[in-house]
């Protein structure tokens, strides 16, 4: 006895094969598509991430000498309101020290434009060019801060503090 064929499903089965078979070749024409795209987005992110580094640098960098000619301000206000203060050497040597090596006595300048009595003000401001690490741009990092002399000499009479830098 010979097992009997279903010519329904025969003809159901053979019908199915060609449509597997051309849904299987055009999802092997896909399989690079994935790689293609990532491959062309690859070096977009990798510039993005770096620029991202750079500004995080940056922002660094200027809060950094902001505190430095901050800290170089409130020590000449407090230690130079005697009148002795004629060089700035040792103000410009505190704000270098407060800013762990990223500014050089010549970037930072300290004037008394008033005069160095009690009430006088003290000008400290710093000019700091930085060279972005991986994109051949610089940019000035500049800060600048103005404060009172704060010496005891007896007077109970301060001007205002001058806005101008």
């Amino acid at each position: 006895m010979s097992p009997s064929i279903n010519v329904e499903n025969l003809r159901m089965s053979r019908s199915l094969k060609p449509g597997l078979h051309t849904l299987r070749k055009s999802h092997r024409d896909d399989r690079g598509q994935a790689t293609f795209e990532f491959m062309l987005m690859l070096p977009l992110f990798i510039l993005l991430v770096l620029f991202a580094v750079d500004m995080a640098i940056i922002g660094y960098e200027y809060v950094t000498v902001s505190n430095a000619v901050r800290e170089g301000a409130r020590y000449a206000s407090v230690n130079c309101g005697t009148g002795d203060c004629t060089s700035a050497n040792e103000v410009k040597q505190r704000a270098a020290d407060a800013s762990n090596g990223g500014l050089d006595l010549s970037d930072i300048s300290v004037g008394w434009p008033n005069g160095t009595e009690r009430g006088d003000a003290v000008v400290v401001s710093a000019e700091h060019s930085h060279s972005l690490l991986f994109f051949p741009v610089s940019f000035p990092v500049v800060s600048c801060t103005v404060m009172r002399l704060e010496a005891d000499n007896g007077t109970s009479s301060l001007p205002a503090t001058p806005t101008e830098c």
